[in-house]
């Protein structure tokens, strides 16, 4: 389904009823990585669930300025969630997402339940995204320059990506055919995220300073084996830097808890929610 929200179409699922839990995907992702399965088991503990596609990627319109930008994202989703009158959300955001649900809640913090940062990139790391990406987002570079670095990043095969994803983890089987790759390589998705993570650094270089001051209960979950997003980096010190931080590690996991230790992720939404 589809709600509009200043001005732009984005696209979501809204199911169950009760307490409301809204989920936001990482980088080259889309909604579908949570309807897998999170989803339904949410719902079925008494939770209403909205997912989005993130502006710009999945199905959901981009932003006409500073789209790449985590509280331009944050804002819009906001108002997407607003239109479907869904009231003190948690908000759980996962890698490139949990940038979005911190801004969220920087930005309306009495109308934020909690947030989980799952495997959330939440501070900067002071490194570069790979030059193919910082290429296919500079607006000076043809189609044709964006074409091939597709071309390049795409060489592996879908399937090579997302198990590189889940390292050290087994991907589950059916996702890689599920989440739909091909949707973030379109030319403008991929432009998108390529501007999403080119950008991510300088923009939490500005706004995690301001986590300090945060009331909203954080819950930060990630895995111990995670490479692509390090805990040592973004979980350890948010849990710590923010008044009501909690911590859960969880050995021998990678980049995707949600799908390798469900449990412990959803364990987390109740305790945001008041289930547990």
């Amino acid at each position: 389904a589809f709600v509009r929200a200043e001005g732009l179409r984005i696209h979501h699922v809204d199911r169950g009823a009760g307490p409301a839990v809204v989920l936001i995907h990482g980088a080259s992702g889309n909604l579908r990585d949570f309807t897998f399965s999170m989803v339904e088991r949410l719902v079925g503990m008494g939770l209403r669930v909205i997912a989005f596609d993130r502006p710009g990627l999945g199905f959901s319109d981009r932003a006409p300025a500073r789209g790449w930008d985590p509280a331009v994202q944050a804002r819009v989703l906001r108002a997407a969630a607003a239109a479907l009158d869904v009231e003190n959300p948690v908000v759980l955001g996962h890698s490139w997402g949990g940038a979005v649900a911190m801004a969220w809640a920087l930005q309306a913090p009495q109308d934020t339940r909690g947030v989980l940062s799952l495997a959330g990139a939440t501070h900067p790391w002071g490194e570069g995204v790979g030059m193919l990406y910082t290429l296919a987002a500079s607006p000076i570079f043809s189609g044709v320059t964006r074409q091939a670095a597709r071309l390049m990043i795409d060489a592996d095969a879908p399937e090579k990506v997302v198990a590189r994803i889940f390292r050290p983890n087994r991907v589950p089987e059916g996702y890689a055919a599920y989440i739909g790759v091909d949707l973030a390589l379109r030319a403008d998705a991929f432009r998108h995220n390529a501007e999403d993570l080119t950008h991510l650094d300088a923009a939490l270089a500005l706004q995690a300073p301001r986590y300090a001051g945060l009331p909203v209960p954080v819950e930060a979950i990630h895995g111990e084996a995670d490479r692509t997003v390090w805990a040592s980096v973004h979980a350890e010190p948010l849990a710590k830097q923010v008044a009501k931080g909690r911590l859960t590690l969880l050995p021998g996991v990678g980049h995707m808890p949600h799908h390798v230790e469900e449990a412990a992720v959803v364990a987390g939404v109740a305790r945001l929610a008041g289930l547990s």
